[in-house]
């Protein structure tokens, strides 16, 4: 069912003899909801976070590269961009985790290469086991 049929549909079901104001209210209520996901999954009780971040990373981005596109007279170019860029982003289901967010859920803070004390460790003995790999033997003819 489309938005215009769930639209449709709602203000049918309005009781009575409702007025212009009801009408206009119950069609605003229903297309918002036929449009927007829930901000609470009914599942469970967390917010859905998704859009909102999406948002905020595309407003970060186009705030930091808008200045480079280029006009050209035009008014939608940033407008087109910011679009694309909020679908992209949204659909991708991207977010950056930050340290306020590593701190709030109990894991351990990353350090200057955006890798923990732990995934350094790992790294570090995989590259000592390379090493103290024996090489491979070598055979030289000579002709």
């Amino acid at each position: 069912m489309d938005i215009v049929d769930k639209v449709a549909e709602a203000i049918e079901d309005i009781p009575g003899n409702p007025t212009t104001t009801e009408i206009a209210r119950v069609a605003i209520e229903e297309y918002q909801k036929a449009l927007w996901t829930p901000a609470f999954n009914p599942h469970t009780l967390y917010p859905e976070l998704r859009r909102a971040r999406a948002n905020a990373l595309t407003a970060h981005i186009m705030h930091l590269v808008g200045k480079y596109i280029c006009e050209h007279g035009e008014q939608r170019n940033h407008r087109d961009a910011s679009e694309t860029l909020f679908e992209a982003i949204y659909e991708s289901g991207a977010e950056i985790v930050t340290d306020l967010d590593r701190r709030n859920a109990g894991l351990e803070e990353r350090g200057a290469y955006g890798l923990t004390r732990e995934q350094l460790r790992i790294l570090e003995m995989k590259r000592m086991e390379a090493m103290l790999a024996p090489l491979p033997s070598i055979v030289l003819a000579h002709r």
